[in-house]
């Protein structure tokens, strides 16, 4: 499997399974992201099955056209992409000015769109433990806000239509309904690793949109796997390891062995240190660095990451061996990295396939 990415990784951005209509923005990544994310974890689990269709679109400017109430059908059909005119919208939630020259303020209390959201969506996508409900709840906080304006859209069929909009016009549509299973898209071209690197990239997408290392820059991670090569499981590591650089390495590799505890603790600490809505918005002058709740999304993010990455290369029994170089905090986030180089790999060792992670928190 070659390098897998975020869906918006600023430098190598990973195609995505399915064709949009056109470009994504760094918004509306994380929702086509947890879409598609929840196709793979409610697959398979026995409930009815559904199928998502993700399409962006345009639309007019807020300022030059406030959804109070929805626009014309043909708008509708235009900035959604439906083969046809609705039958029927309704406005879930927009922002509107009260006055001239006042801000802008929603039409409705965002959290009881949210609410409402998630019980429309949940007719259809049908989560049955605690990772899926936070996702449905993640996406439905994405879909309604907190820039974004929103329609509940009717075509004559059972499917439920959402029609969002930021300030500039850039549309979203996400159409949900039924469907014999649920299947997340793929790239046929990635054969048996295709539905893998889909839940990766969007696992990898949905990290880097929570954790951030400044205001500027996302926690950063890629992913490699591939047959393990050298019989010495040393040898193996330093060689995938050399050949996912960039640029040639002008030494080997200094690998250490790594437990799979500690991993999960880096990896963990990763997380604690750079979600970005622990913090206000400010990493310094902090004491001590608070926890993750409990239940919260990102916590089963890193979690399937790296299960998906051990089961990938030892299989569901057992466990590969494990080597890191670089920075991996496995106490505080605060461990500092030697020269300042805040970017670490891990690389999981199996009995024929190597899998390679690298975690970026540089600036």
């Amino acid at each position: 499997m070659e390098r897998t990415t975020a869906y918006g990784d600023s430098w190598h951005r990973q195609p995505p399974p399915v064709s949009l209509g056109g470009g994504a923005t760094s918004a509306q990544w994380p929702v086509f992201a947890a879409v598609w994310l929840l196709a793979a974890w409610t697959g398979g689990s026995g409930a009815p099955g559904w199928r998502s269709e993700c399409v962006i679109g345009t639309a007019r400017e807020r300022g030059t056209q406030p959804w109070p109430e929805p626009p014309p059908p043909a708008e509708i059909a235009a900035a959604g992409r439906f083969d046809a005119e609705p039958s029927a919208a309704t406005v879930l939630i927009s922002l509107v000015q009260p006055a001239e020259r006042r801000p802008y303020e929603p039409t409705r209390p965002p959290g009881e769109v949210t609410a409402e959201l998630v019980a429309l969506l949940g007719e259809h996508v049908r989560v049955s433990d605690a990772r899926g409900t936070a996702l449905l709840a993640y996406l439905a906080e994405h879909l309604t806000g907190p820039y974004t304006d929103l329609l509940r859209v009717w075509t004559g069929g059972d499917e439920l239509h959402l029609l969002q909009r930021d300030s500039s016009g850039r549309a979203l549509r996400l159409s949900v309904g039924p469907a014999p299973v649920t299947e997340p898209p793929v790239i046929a071209a990635d054969g048996a690793d295709a539905a893998l690197r889909t839940r990766l990239a969007c696992l990898l997408t949905l990290l880097s949109a929570e954790l951030w290392v400044n205001n500027n820059n996302p926690v950063t991670f890629r992913v490699w796997a591939g047959p393990r090569g050298s019989a010495d499981p040393l040898e193996a590591a330093a060689g995938w390891w050399t050949r996912t650089r960039e640029e040639e390495p002008a030494e080997p590799p200094q690998l250490r062995p790594l437990t799979a505890d500690e991993l999960d603790q880096g990896m963990y600490t990763v997380v604690r240190g750079s979600l970005a809505e622990l913090f206000d918005g400010s990493w310094s002058g902090i004491e001590e660095w608070p926890h993750v709740p409990p239940g919260h999304l990102t916590r089963y993010l890193y979690r399937d990451l790296l299960d998906l990455l051990l089961t990938r290369t030892a299989g569901a029994d057992h466990l590969p061996q494990l080597f890191v170089t670089g920075y991996l905090p496995v106490t505080m986030p605060e461990d500092q990295a030697e020269d300042d180089d805040f970017t670490g790999t891990v690389v999981f060792v199996g009995p024929s396939d190597v899998a390679v992670l690298d975690v970026d928190l540089s600036c």
